[in-house]
């Protein structure tokens, strides 16, 4: 990747079909958080997480202020998480690939979920949404950290 934060293996698990957390703050400082449906990096590891947005308005209101962000991936089999941060992020417009992306990573999530033991009606609720109600953000990571529970949590991930 050519900002030197992610490594193409981190962007394929990112990408991957797993569990999306957004944080935030808002004006006051406080924590904002959200949760994402997928992922998409390009070349240059600019972040695309698409998300549902009524259900993420406070989440959204104080990416716009221009707040920073810390967006974590996890795999729940595994526990294998990755934090990745920005000073700010940018709404963007959804993108034709954008729906794609959602329904095929949501589903993978989903399939996990089942494969690991939570009913399949919580986990389609879990990851159910409705294509009109996406929305999209990009920011390009300058940090990135692991976040897998054990001695290494918090530690620098370095590409």
């Amino acid at each position: 990747m050519a900002n030197g934060v992610l490594t193409a293996e981190l962007a394929d698990f990112c990408q991957s079909g797993i569990s999306v957390i957004l944080a935030s703050r808002g004006t006051a400082g406080r924590p904002v958080v959200g949760r994402g449906l997928a992922c998409r990096i390009d070349a240059e590891g600019r972040v695309r997480v698409i998300y549902r947005e009524p259900a993420n308005a406070a989440f959204q209101r104080a990416i716009a202020t221009g707040a920073p962000i810390a967006v974590t991936f996890t795999k729940p089999y595994s526990h294998r998480s990755i934090q990745l941060k920005a000073p700010r992020a940018e709404i963007v417009r959804p993108a034709p690939p954008d729906g794609p992306a959602a329904f095929s990573q949501a589903r993978a999530f989903r399939d996990e979920l089942v494969a690991i033991g939570y009913a399949e009606s919580l986990a389609t609720g879990y990851t159910r949404f409705e294509p009109h109600e996406l929305a999209a953000l990009e920011f390009l990571p300058d940090r990135a950290f692991v976040q897998t529970p054990g001695p290494s949590a918090g530690s620098a991930l370095s590409p």
